[in-house]
């Protein structure tokens, strides 16, 4: 009886991003002691909110997955697309999977044990990200074992005391960098927080913040990219077509049957846009929802503590210096692979949909923030730089997910678990581990 308790309340509640944030809507709401019916609407649009948010992800990969794989076979390389949610599937049919979401349950739980005793108010933040917390315990039980030799026991108690500390520490640098325009409703939770401090470093190096992007002054003809979703219908596209014509229609044609290759291409790549459209209506029901919510764990349980939510939640403080972000970000990405193509690379790293749409985005922010247009525009591109040639030296480390032509993406994975993962692999042999 007491097993298949605890198989529901971790396979059935907490494994489950939208159950969980469900049931942390319905704790924040009810210290708050709201009626019930306040209780079910705010319950509701959250579950409702991440829904739609997994849908519009849905409609993004099922667009793009079909013509990275062309683009994949025609090369005859050993190509990886750098994509979360896949990675994490492929993750989940190994038999890391019990391992994967223990190490997310204790991981979470020392994560506000961390919090709650921080003594500084800058790291009173509580990550909600679920599915990224889902994907960094992914992440770590997959490399920890080729860096290190872990398994078992130790394996998850190192692998969840990580995970605790990039949950605990990393949102205190968004919150810090982010005062000015965030203030104290939210700071960053996903896998951008060591990203956003270099796209401010980088903004106040190569900008002027004066030069903010939301008063740029386009030409009458170029006024309608105001609108981030022509822009983005329009660019995703135009890269599309940019694909297909590298491929060859004799490639498309095992995809696109009947149908003229050019128009497939272009509706793949509106397809693209409407799943983004789709994506960031999911995200404002649920920031809508989740962060009154908080309010009453923030009083009740951890006293100034406020939520680091998606990246999405970050857009809107500037919409204009997101789609910069997200236009040099894709530049970067096609020049890498341009890169690794020309010098005969084993591994060769395809634009990711992540690292350009979300990364690119998010850092576009925190650029323009610290130096304006421009700011916005070298952060875009560098971030996606460093983070699309990461993948070439993270891939290896994969475990059985390496050879599947997925992995996870983020530029934090580059700065900050490249760099560790590396360095854990050097001192295991010291310790006994390989």
């Amino acid at each position: 009886m007491i097993k298949e308790i605890l198989d529901f309340i971790i396979f059935q509640l907490f494994d489950k991003a939208t159950v969980f944030l469900g049931f942390v809507a319905f704790i924040g709401l009810w210290l708050q002691k709201k009626t019930w019916g306040e209780i079910v609407d705010g319950v509701i649009k959250t579950v409702l909110g991440l829904l739609i948010i997994v849908i519009g992800a849905g409609t993004l990969f099922g667009s793009l997955g079909p013509i990275m794989n062309i683009l994949n076979s025609s090369l005859g390389v050993k190509g990886v697309v750098p994509a979360n949610e896949a990675a994490f599937a492929i993750a989940m049919a190994t038999p890391l999977a019990s391992s994967i979401t223990t190490t997310f349950l204790l991981g979470f739980a020392l994560h506000i044990l961390m919090v709650f005793v921080m003594p500084w108010k800058i790291f009173k933040n509580v990550y909600l990200t679920v599915h990224m917390m889902l994907f960094l315990s992914t992440f770590l039980n997959l490399t920890l074992p080729v860096v290190m030799g872990l398994g078992g026991a130790p394996l998850l108690i190192v692998s969840a005391f990580l995970c605790a500390l990039y949950w605990t520490l990393t949102p205190g640098i968004t919150r810090v960098i982010g005062k000015s325009f965030l203030g104290d409703d939210l700071t960053l939770g996903h896998h951008q927080q060591a990203g956003a401090y270099l796209a401010n470093r980088i903004g106040t190096f190569f900008g002027n913040k004066e030069q903010d992007a939301e008063n740029l002054k386009l030409p009458e003809s170029l006024s309608i990219f105001r609108d981030n979703t022509i822009s983005m219908t329009i660019l995703m596209a135009l890269i599309f077509l940019g694909i297909g014509i590298a491929v060859g229609q004799p490639a498309l044609a095992k995809v696109v049957g009947k149908d003229d290759w050019v128009i497939w291409l272009v509706l793949n790549g509106f397809k693209f846009t409407a799943g983004i459209v789709v994506l960031l209506s999911g995200v404002r029901m649920f920031i809508g929802s989740i962060v009154p919510a908080f309010k009453g764990i923030s009083d009740k349980i951890i006293p100034g503590a406020v939520p680091a939510l998606d990246s999405p939640a970050i857009y809107p403080y500037s919409p204009m210096g997101a789609m910069i972000g997200f236009l040099s970000s894709v530049v970067a990405a096609f020049v890498v692979m341009t890169i690794l193509i020309v010098v005969n690379s084993p591994i060769i790293v395809f634009p990711s949909p992540i690292i350009m749409f979300f990364d690119g985005c998010a850092v576009g922010v925190f650029g323009n923030k610290a130096g304006g247009w421009k700011g916005a525009m070298f952060a875009g591109f560098v971030s996606s730089f460093i983070a699309h040639l990461g993948c070439v030296f993270l891939y290896p480390l994969m475990g059985p997910v390496y050879g599947s032509g997925l992995m996870f993406s983020n530029i934090d994975f580059t700065l900050i678990w490249l760099p560790v993962l590396y360095l854990l692999k050097f001192i295991a042999p010291f310790l006994g581990l390989i």
